[in-house]
């Protein structure tokens, strides 16, 4: 029988027999899924060897469990009971490790922070600063100050893997509000569609598209671009103080959240040029919002309010959720690898970070430092968050690689794949007994 499973492949799931898992070919060949290791067990094709063959580690999907394979499901176990499949699959992490203070290249309003997989570079903006408003990091850890095109009150940094370009926007200026950069070192002034307080943008792959939402203007507070340089505006949205805008690759939708609006702070759109208003969950001002494909929700962060995070599967229907503390929450990021949300705030005294697996259960982190931290990024490449803040001495970058909850010396974690999108598929890991 042939189900489509979580990676768009047609496999075939056999009830009573090791050859569960075979991927059917057009041709004929059959192949196995297997996973590499390292958390999530990211899911590659090999070639459909015998059981001994596949090695202490692989993965089949199986309606039972078969003798030798373990439940791909998070389980803990001791090292000393499983050494070959500990060998192979290493540390599991599944929480987030101490935050250590970084030093900016000057100590500046640092608003914004990306990641470019491209060039394994983080590059933040400030809102300040002269000829000095962009650093640049490999690591997090050192900076090194960039030239803006002009000592704007930058708000927001964005990288576009297909144009392989850093997009920034600035809240003041006048007719240089963007620039771009493919290296985050040369940046070039762009005129944005109009002189409005461009305060975020993100991109879409889908869309080729880069989307800006402002927190005012007198006659747009949206543009899009589909290169950085050519921008758009858009009169369809509402007049609220947009804050932050994502993208959902899943819904093939534009999000976004403001921190003004009576019933209407948020809107949605599937092309960045027509938008729907939305009721959030409350009237409070959101600052943040993040997309996790995994969990397939948007997840947005208030700087006021009761329940100051607020969780959606399709951008219409929130649901108000309690934050782990009534801190003014600025920035939310999505680690896949970790399955984490990430929040940092402005406000807030040894509890300026907050994480969450699912949006709904949070849990305080203590910051490097008390700053105002106003935003997050996540490198897959480094295993590592990186946050910016606005205020601070020396320590207004802070990094955090992630770390295990279990006893690493004594213990490992399987990790916690997804069972089969349709049927009673399960993912087993061999065990090498």
């Amino acid at each position: 029988m042939e189900r489509r499973n979580d990676y768009g492949i047609n496999t075939q799931f056999e009830r009573d027999t090791l050859r569960i898992g075979e991927i059917i070919l057009g041709d004929g060949e059959r192949q196995l899924v297997t996973a590499t290791r390292g958390p999530g067990g990211r899911i590659v094709k090999s070639i459909g060897l015998p059981r001994p063959e596949m090695g202490v580690g692989a993965v089949i999907y199986a309606q039972r469990q078969h003798p030798g394979y373990l439940p791909a499901n998070g389980a803990v176990y001791t090292r000393a009971a499983y050494p070959e499949l500990r060998e192979a699959i290493g540390t599991v992490p599944d929480g987030i490790g101490t935050w250590s203070a970084r030093t900016p290249a000057a100590d500046l309003q640092w608003n914004s922070v990306a990641w470019s997989p491209a060039l394994g570079l983080f590059c933040a903006v400030a809102a300040n600063g002269t000829n000095n408003g962009v650093m640049t990091s490999p690591d997090g850890i050192t900076w090194t100050a960039r030239t803006p095109t002009a000592n704007n009150a930058w708000r927001d940094v964005v990288w576009a893997p297909e144009l392989g370009l850093f997009c920034a926007v600035a809240s003041s200026g006048t007719g240089n509000r963007v620039m771009t950069s493919p290296d985050g070192i040369n940046w070039t002034a762009r005129n944005g569609s109009t002189e409005s307080a461009w305060f975020a943008i993100t991109w879409s792959p889908a869309r080729r598209l880069f989307c800006a939402v402002a927190a005012s203007g007198t006659t747009s507070r949206l543009m899009t671009s589909p290169d950085g340089i050519n921008w758009t505006a858009s009169t369809a949205g509402l007049a609220n103080e947009w804050r932050d805008v994502a993208w959902s690759p899943e819904l093939g939708l534009f999000c976004a959240v403001a921190s003004t609006g009576t019933g209407n702070r948020v809107m949605t759109s599937p092309d960045g040029v027509n938008w729907t208003a939305r009721a959030s969950a409350a009237d409070n001002e959101w600052r943040g919002i993040v997309w996790a494909p995994a969990l397939g929700l948007f997840c947005a962060v208030a700087s006021t309010g009761t329940n100051r995070v607020m969780t959606s599967p399709d951008g219409v229907n929130w649901t108000a959720l309690l934050s782990a503390a009534e801190n003014q929450w600025r920035c939310i990021e999505w680690s896949p690898e970790l399955g984490l949300f990430c929040a940092v705030a402005s406000t807030g005294t040894g509890n300026g970070v907050m994480t969450s697996p699912d949006g709904l259960n949070w849990l305080v982190r203590t910051p490097a430092a008390n700053n105002q931290w106003f935003g997050i990024a996540w490198s897959p490449a480094l295993g590592r968050f990186c946050a910016v803040a606005s205020t601070g001495t020396g320590n207004g970058v802070m990094t955090c690689s992630p770390a295990a909850t279990y006893n690493a010396a004594t213990q490992f974690k399987l990790p916690d794949l997804p069972a089969a999108i349709s049927g009673h598929a399960r993912p087993f890991i061999y065990a090498g007994r």
